[in-house]
């Protein structure tokens, strides 16, 4: 049970980062325990967690501000074992280093510090940028899906982290269309290119430039019988440009 002095205390902070949020930080204090907070961090630009979304608790002692609170990450980020304890200098590993003039932003802000950096500490694991990126793209999955302390705790980001993923995937969809039809574009026209390319005379060009429309436009109308008609017609094409090429050989 807090004391009156943590309840204070812990009641002026939340005012205070409700009234002035910090950059990429999300807290506040669970219901029924003003003790135990939740945060979310958003993952800074720049970093191998950009946009990436984490969830971690702060457990405060009953004397607070007099001695430090308990951090956790419960969000796999690649940088911190989940739902574990850090050693961190504002942390209850270790209570000889706290200052009780610290706040919850201060903690925080020292824990996005921690993260971003390469220094390991009891806790923490060591992962690829590669890896962190990819967890921080699955992050606000998790959190919507999979965490349920984050969506008892953050409701109005459950709706923000849907929307937010329905964009990325039609904005992925829509890159992954763009880049099929660039690549199908470019095999066609380095196809042609060769086959053309590969003939000087310019009668035979253009016959095979006929040829060539010809059977693709038999292929359109041939697509509308079936999947029987679609093999004829890529037979007869190859039958076609063989007979074409045999007659080039031959003059």
């Amino acid at each position: 049970m807090a004391s009156i002095q943590a309840n204070k205390r812990l009641a002026k902070e939340y005012k205070n980062i409700v009234s002035n949020p910090p950059p990429y930080i999300t807290a506040a204090p669970h219901e029924d325990n003003i003790l135990e907070w939740h945060y979310v961090i958003t993952g800074p630009p720049e970093t191998p967690y950009e946009n990436g979304q984490y969830h971690g608790t702060l457990t405060f002692p009953s004397d607070y501000p007099f001695n430090p609170p308990a951090i956790r990450m419960i969000t796999p980020n690649g940088r911190f074992k989940e739902n574990t304890r850090l050693c961190l200098s504002m942390s209850d590993y270790h209570p000889e280093a706290w200052n009780p003039a610290w706040s919850v932003v201060t903690i925080l802000n020292g824990l996005l510090s921690f993260m971003t950096g390469d220094e390991q500490t009891t806790g923490s694991v060591s992962s690829s940028d590669r890896d962190k990126r990819i967890l921080a793209k699955k992050s606000r999955h998790y959190n919507t899906y999979s965490n349920f302390k984050f969506k008892n705790m953050f409701p109005d980001l459950i709706d923000t982290n849907i929307k937010y993923m329905e964009r990325e995937a039609a904005l992925e969809a829509e890159s992954k269309g763009k880049h099929q039809e660039e690549n199908k574009a470019h095999k066609l026209a380095t196809e042609k290119a060769t086959s053309l390319d590969d003939i000087s005379d310019p009668e035979d060009r253009v016959r095979l430039q006929e040829l060539i429309k010809a059977e693709k436009d038999k292929k359109v109308e041939e697509r509308n019988v079936g999947d029987n008609s679609n093999f004829k017609s890529v037979l007869c094409l190859v039958l076609a440009i063989t007979i074409f090429f045999v007659g080039l050989i031959m003059k």
